[in-house]
C-alpha cells in the first residue's frame, strides 16, 4: 500500500536543526510509510482520540486532534521503551495529518504531556 508522505513546511524548517540519528527515525518512518503503509511499523500508533483522560484540556485536545485528523506516532527518539499492550512507545512522538492516500508530518513533541501542534504547523 502506497501512501504519499508531506511535511509541515515550519517542522521541515526545525528538522534541519535536529540531531542526525533523529532526522534518520524521520525518515525512516517516512519511507517505510511510503512503501508498506502503517503494518509493521515498530512504535505505539494513535488516533486522533488518544489524549490521556486525567488531561485538564482533554475535551478540547481531543476536538482539536479530530477536526484536523491529527494522529501521532511513538518514532523510538531518544529510544523505543516496552509499553503496556506489548507496544513500543518512546519520550518523542511525531504528529502527522492523516488523509486520504497521503500523510503531512507537522511537529515532533515530548509525548507527556501530550502537547498537539499548533495551527501553524499544519501548513
Amino acid at each position: 500500500m502506497s501512501i504519499a508522505v508531506y511535511f509541515g513546511e515550519i517542522f521541515l524548517k526545525e528538522m534541519q536543526n535536529f540531531p542526525e540519528k533523529d532526522i534518520q527515525k524521520i525518515g525512516d518512518f517516512a519511507r517505510h510509510v511510503a512503501n508498506y503503509g502503517f503494518s509493521g511499523l515498530p512504535g505505539r500508533n494513535k488516533m486522533p482520540d488518544a489524549v490521556p483522560k486525567d488531561d485538564p484540556n482533554w475535551s478540547c485536545k481531543v476536538q482539536y486532534a479530530q477536526n484536523y485528523n491529527l494522529w501521532h506516532y511513538h518514532i523510538g527518539i531518544p529510544e523505543y521503551k516496552s509499553g503496556k499492550h506489548g507496544y513500543l512507545t518512546s519520550e518523542y512522538v511525531l504528529h502527522y495529518i492523516k488523509g486520504d492516500g497521503f500523510i503531512k508530518i507537522v511537529d515532533m513533541t515530548a509525548h507527556t504531556p501530550l502537547k498537539l501542534p499548533k495551527k501553524e504547523y499544519l501548513i
